[in-house]
């Protein structure tokens, strides 16, 4: 295996448990406005939320437009309720910041891949107030040299623009020691593709990849990362 010098973590679901936190966020959501936050109607809304995130990736919608649509559209095609944006979006996002929980192994790993002297950054799609105050709530910003977030960037993984980005404020990087390690396939592993850089990927769920698609580690828990990168 190379010698590894840069490590580029993901946060939601490879370091910090998104599904929990956003389960949490929708709880609070729906019942403010009336709605019984049922495991179904989570699902829906999670189901269509992704759709969207898929989207942005794809560069098909801006952010601006994920925001602005994703609640006014599912609570009038699911409730036929016709409800303001702007307190709905902002009140999820202070709900959704508040969610810290994290993913088994994240804090042990962290601690250990640091103490091996690796630089540690973050790569996140995501908004910047929520994704700093879960790294800061969580204490995980301690372990990190910097954090790289889309919405600060100007520019989503997968593309080669974020990481070109990112990797300009990274003294002395080197593309042939860095390694992007998250869950995704769609913005982490192809992320790194398109950025000429090895990828390490969480796959936590058992899926199956495309053959297509550059992966050069494989890892089920963040246990099993520590051990590859030993």
């Amino acid at each position: 295996m190379k010698n590894y010098k840069t490590l580029l973590f993901d946060v939601d679901d490879t370091l910090l448990d998104f599904h929990a936190a956003q389960d949490s966020a929708l709880d609070q959501l729906f019942t403010s406005v009336g709605i019984e936050p049922t495991g179904v109607v989570k699902q829906a809304y999670a189901t269509y939320n992704q759709s969207l995130w898929e989207k942005l990736e794809r560069s098909e919608i801006t952010r601006d437009e994920l925001m602005a649509v994703r609640f006014p559209t599912f609570f009038k095609k699911y409730f036929d309720k016709d409800l303001p944006n702007n307190s709905l979006n902002d009140r999820y996002l202070s709900f959704l910041a508040q969610g810290h929980q994290e993913m088994p192994g994240a804090r042990k790993l962290l601690e250990t891949l640091t103490a091996r002297d690796y630089e540690l950054y973050v790569v996140t799609n995501g908004v910047k107030f929520i994704q700093e105050k879960r790294l800061k709530e969580s204490e995980f910003d301690q372990y990190f040299k910097q954090v790289f977030i889309s919405e600060t960037l100007g520019a989503q993984k997968p593309s080669p623009v974020f990481f070109k980005r990112a990797f300009e404020q990274i003294d002395d990087f080197d593309k042939d020691k860095a390694l992007i390690i998250g869950d995704s396939l769609s913005s982490d592993m192809l992320g790194g593709q398109n950025a000429g850089i090895d990828t390490l990927w969480l796959n936590h769920k058992g899926q199956v990849a495309d053959p297509k698609l550059k992966i050069n580690l494989e890892a089920n828990s963040l246990d099993q990362i520590g051990v590859l990168l030993s």
